[in-house]
């Protein structure tokens, strides 16, 4: 896309004519990409190409980042007994979503106004052989301030997210599963409903979260560092539901995890959607700066 290509020079030169008195932009633009990075597998065998878990061709690779990061990466051997349409399992990203988000200027994350993401689905079928283990997901969105003033479309701060994977064996020990369902239905040995996969997410260092119910909001802030708008701090909330959550999940003392459980012969879909709120700065903090994301993005390459 045409747009990807702005960068914040252009912004800048725009900010340059505008009055140095505080602005809070109440209206954005937003245009959501993300793709993966740096997949590993037991035996390496991951499939990257852009075809899903069906057979069916998707739109190669995600523009985000030039163009080199894919949304979907497929494993594993179809498991006739449990998965007689022989899918691959896999991690699909949504195409593109792009729209117009309004600024929330409240407290808390009741009162957002949230807009659609780009969310991710797990295909989980029966499979055997080789599987993910995990993976880097870049996730990028690109906002254009439209009101009061219009300005090009250049990055947020871009969140990166570990994926730790594991999938669960459908006929284990004394049929028993290690997550939801726990008891195994079906003939002896062939758990028909499957056993639950674990998906997990490890959060960076710059991003908080708030846990309600299985909802899971993210939270990152970021301000404009143009004289006349760097009065307010913008904070980027996401907002991830869909599936349930595991509880009290622990990646160690230095890393923040999220665990999600996906039900076995299905497609699980994690919804994204996210809001900007507004805050007036009031004491010097360490940001992220807008449009600072363009400095990684020729460093990102897809890595088998």
């Amino acid at each position: 896309m045409n747009k990807l290509k702005l960068t914040c020079l252009a912004a800048s030169l725009g900010f340059a004519s505008i009055s140095a008195n505080a602005v809070l932009i109440t209206e954005w633009d937003y245009l959501n990409e993300a793709g993966f990075d740096q997949w590993t597998s037991d035996a390496g065998s991951i499939d990257p190409t852009g075809i899903d878990a069906t057979g069916e061709t998707l739109d190669d690779f995600d523009p985000l980042f030039g163009g080199e990061l894919p949304k979907s990466l497929a494993w594993g051997s179809p498991y006739a007994a449990v998965n007689p349409d022989r899918k691959k399992s896999a991690l699909t990203i949504e195409d593109s979503k792009s729209g117009t988000v309004t600024t929330s200027v409240v407290d808390g994350v009741g009162a957002l106004a949230f807009a659609e993401g780009t969310g991710l689905t797990h295909e989980n079928w029966g499979v055997t052989g080789d599987t993910l283990v995990a993976a880097t997901l870049f996730d990028g969105l690109f906002l254009a301030p439209t009101a009061p003033v219009a300005f090009p479309l250049a990055p947020a701060p871009v969140l990166q997210f570990g994926v730790i994977f594991e999938e669960t064996f459908n006929t284990p020990a004394n049929n028993v599963c290690k997550y939801e369902p726990t008891q195994l239905v079906g003939d002896p040995g062939i758990n028909q409903e499957g056993c639950s996969d674990l998906f997990t997410i490890v959060l960076g260092p710059d991003v908080t979260y708030t846990e309600v119910g299985d909802d899971i909001y993210l939270q990152n802030s970021f301000i404009l560092p143009i004289p006349g708008f760097d009065d307010y701090v913008y904070t980027l909330t996401t907002r991830l539901q869909g599936l349930t959550l595991l509880d009290n999940l622990d990646c160690g003392p230095n890393a923040t995890c999220i665990g999600f459980l996906t039900e076995e012969n299905q497609k699980n879909e994690l919804k994204a959607a996210f809001a900007i709120s507004a805050a007036e700065v009031t004491e010097p903090a360490t940001l992220a700066i807008f449009g600072l994301g363009l400095l990684g993005l020729a460093s990102v390459r897809r890595r088998s």
